[in-house]
């Protein structure tokens, strides 16, 4: 037998404890003198002034020095306020703009020396809840959007500071307040905001033009931030869809947004370094609102581990403690994945069949868009990763069907025909257009199915609710095995092995927790979801897949849960509830797809579930 050597070129190297991973983390730090909300900041983490803020009705002129373990006062601003913009160092700051007091807002700008404040050259505009609170330096910075007083007055204007005066330069292209920025005057990033309604897009400034980027993971408002436009960080905002401040922290590579570790408390407008000062490597939370209650007086610091840390790269195998052998990646242990936006389907529905292999190579086909006795529409779309596109119509107009396959091999049947009949239609997709092929044996609607285009199975349905489960060859369909549980508005995962290795979980009327396991030849009761509900997304093989969404009564879960062949763990939630979402049902555990569904409304939204690397034993035998 070959040994490891042999095979890799390299032993198995025996280490007395894990190495780490090469990821950020939040930490308590020293508590601030005054607690309040929407203050500047400026500096570094372990350098850091933070200045201004609110917490109603108070407008403060306070400033506090940070050394990276306490909070020291030291001079006050000429004008206590709120929302200003910020930036500099913590020897070298400005303070621009903001709230003086309802509904006075004030155009005064104000120089920081590292001793005390100074007036310096006002704004052109005075204007508070200013987009980009620390975009550049104390002497080349910027002042980007926010709001003049009036109800609806969002502004688009723009200044650059040289360290002297204000100069008016490009307006952003939508007026915008309460956004969060990150850069320099020559390089800067702006996200989020209001509008009358919080928003998610983002533009770009390369010191003369505004261009449109890459949207934030969700609509949001207040973040605090840190880096620059090619390393960036955006962290703790008012998160729309929730309607509350949230813990979450977003990481920006120039291209695209990643969801990483949460602050522990979940909070919005703090104060924090600004301008190139620091990294995605580098971050600091000062103060900021919770929800409900007052303003939070607790900082905390975003670190990764030192230089001199052992380091886990993909891939990684070790002897830990010189008798566990352990690996590194993507499918190894629970993963500790997230959820993040993506691209709106051009149709809104839920009910749909869905195909693919990951979040990337999605289908969704047919599905209900309106109200609760239609049929269902005819529309198919494919996912790119980014963007939906319009392709072949099914052949039958219905909802309530499911399928599985790739995004250019699959099957869909069963669903509900008008008016609420059940279908036993199968259509087949070959990369172009659709096929009607023979159909199932019991026709029926609320079904579950997964598989591929030549080797699928669907399983329970109605009306009224069956056990009956019949799997697809490619040309015609048989029936196997019942279910123990007949329902409708289950879900079933197994990918490319449903037909000899399948779990089917969850149901309605009423909801239920139960899981089944399929080996090929029978069902056999297994552990339950931790909560019951029907109509789940599901994605994954029966050793280890995901179950998300879903719907009780006539509410709706954001919940996920990880299934490792045994048993169900809780892991991140979507970032809306949502029932009857479509899944890319050949899709894995570590690059999943959520798309459409009911909130209860009927919705566009996509969520892509990505899976991060986790350390597992490995057993050998």
């Amino acid at each position: 037998m070959a040994t490891y050597k042999e095979i890799k070129g390299v032993t198995v190297q025996t280490k007395d404890t894990d190495p780490v991973q090469n990821v950020g983390t939040w930490a308590s730090g020293g508590d601030v003198n005054t607690a309040r909300a929407f203050g500047g900041g400026a500096g570094t983490t372990d350098a850091n002034l933070y200045y201004g803020g609110s917490a109603a009705p108070t407008y403060y002129d306070q400033t506090e020095l940070y050394n990276g373990t306490s909070w020291t006062e030291v001079n006050d601003l000429n004008t206590g306020r709120g929302s200003a913009a910020s930036m500099g160092t913590s020897t070298a700051a400005v303070c621009a703009g903001g709230r003086v007091s309802p509904p006075t807002d004030t155009s005064s700008s104000e120089t920081w020396d590292g001793t005390s404040w100074s007036e310096g050259n006002d704004l052109n505009s005075e204007r508070y809840s200013i987009a980009n609170r620390g975009g550049g330096t104390s002497t080349a910075g910027l002042c980007a959007g926010g709001r003049n007083r009036g109800p609806s007055s969002y502004d688009a204007l723009v200044e650059e500071y040289d360290g002297t005066s204000w100069t008016e330069v490009n307006d952003m292209p939508t007026g915008v307040e309460s956004a969060s920025g990150i850069g320099t005057q020559t390089a800067a990033g702006v996200w989020g905001g209001y509008t009358g309604s919080y928003r998610a897009s983002g533009f770009l400034y390369d010191g003369t033009n505004w261009t449109s980027t890459t949207d934030f993971p969700v609509a949001s408002g207040s973040a605090s931030e840190s880096g620059t436009t090619t390393d960036g960080l955006l962290f703790g905002y008012y998160n729309s869809p929730g309607s509350a401040y949230v813990a979450n922290t977003a990481a920006w590579d120039g291209s695209a947004w990643t969801e990483v570790n949460d602050l522990s408390t979940a909070r919005g407008g703090g104060g924090g370094p600004k301008a190139s000062l620091n990294t995605s490597k580098n971050g600091i939370m000062v103060s900021g609102l919770t929800t409900p209650g007052p303003a939070s007086a607790a900082t905390e610091e975003w670190t990764f581990p030192p230089v001199t840390a052992a380091i886990l790269t993909e891939g990684s195998i070790f002897l830990s403690g010189g008798t566990t052998l352990k690996g590194f990646g993507k499918a190894a242990g629970v993963p500790a994945g997230t959820w993040s936006s993506g691209g709106a389907l051009n149709t809104a529905r839920g009910q749909a069949g869905g195909a693919g292999v990951s979040q990337d190579s999605a289908m969704v086909s047919s599905g209900r868009n309106v109200g609760p006795t239609t049929a269902g529409t005819t529309n198919c779309e494919q996912y790119n990763g980014s963007s939906w596109t319009e392709v072949a119509e099914n052949n039958t107009a219905r909802s309530a069907l499911e399928g599985g396959g790739t995004q250019t091999a699959n099957f869909i049947a069963g669903g509900r025909g008008a008016p609420n009949t059940g279908l036993g239609n199968t259509e087949i997709w070959n990369g172009s257009g659709w096929t009607e092929v023979s159909d199932l044996n019991t026709a029926r609607a609320y079904v579950a199915g997964n598989g591929t285009s030549t080797a699928g199975m669907i399983a329970a349905g109605g009306p009224p609710s069956t056990a009956k489960v019949e799997t697809w060859d490619g040309s015609s369909w048989t029936e196997v095995g019942d279910l123990n549980t007949a329902k409708i508005y289950r879900s079933l995962f197994g990918g490319s092995t449903t037909t000899t290795a399948a779990v089917c979980v969850g149901g309605e009327d009423p909801q239920i927790a139960n899981s089944e396991t399929w080996n090929g030849s029978s069902w056999t009761e297994g552990n339950d979801l931790n909560t019951a509900r029907g109509s789940s997304g599901v994605a994954g093989v029966s050793t280890f897949g995901l179950v998300f969404g879903g719907q009780y009564n006539s509410g709706y879960y954001a919940n996920t849960e990880v299934y490792n062949g045994t048993s169900y763990t809780e892991l991140a939630d979507l970032s809306a509830a949502n029932g009857y979402t479509v899944p890319a049902n050949n899709s894995s555990n570590v690059s999943a797809l959520a798309a459409g569904g009911f909130t209860p409304s009927v919705g566009t939204a996509t969520e892509e579930w990505t899976a991060g690397l986790a350390l597992a034993d490995i057993t050998v035998s």
